[in-house]
């Protein structure tokens, strides 16, 4: 029998790992790549960011829209769980990304998320408004899933 080499071995090892991380990693993209995933919203995403990130992107004098802003955002919607509807992407005159849930006039949701840890949201449930901050870090904050889910 021939002699295998420690070089042979490592790289038999390096195919089986990155086999295996293949293997592990195509359920988790089939689903983002579906509609109960992010893809959609993170296109969306960068084509508004895109077209705001000079200032006066919109003719009346609005900010630039900066790139800390367009990742602010960014990790927002990568932590929204898998399955949850999809906002739609704008930009605001101050510079700031906005997520809107909209179900109807009369029942939606909008979040203005700051760079600098927090999401401002104002929405119109019915004949009820509800307004306000709320922290966000790394995660979406489950007061904010409560109000999506409530729309």
């Amino acid at each position: 029998m021939p002699a295998v080499c420690p070089q042979q071995f490592e790289n038999a090892y390096d195919s089986l790992a990155e086999f295996i991380d293949v293997k592990i990693a195509a359920p988790t993209n089939r689903l983002q790549d579906s509609i109960l995933g992010h893809d959609a919203a993170l296109s969306e995403l960068f084509d508004v960011w895109h077209d705001c990130r000079e200032p006066n992107w919109d003719g009346y004098d609005a900010f630039a829209v900066p790139q800390v802003n367009m990742l602010a955002a960014y990790g927002l919607i990568r932590s929204l769980p898998f399955g949850f509807p999809r906002p739609s992407i704008g930009a605001e005159p101050d510079g700031m990304m906005t997520l809107e849930w909209y179900h109807s006039p009369h029942r939606l949701l909008s979040v203005s998320v700051d760079p600098t840890g927090y999401l401002h949201y104002a929405g119109l449930y019915g004949v009820g408004r509800r307004h306000g901050r709320m922290a966000y870090f790394t995660k979406a904050p489950n007061e904010l899933l409560k109000l999506i889910m409530e729309l």
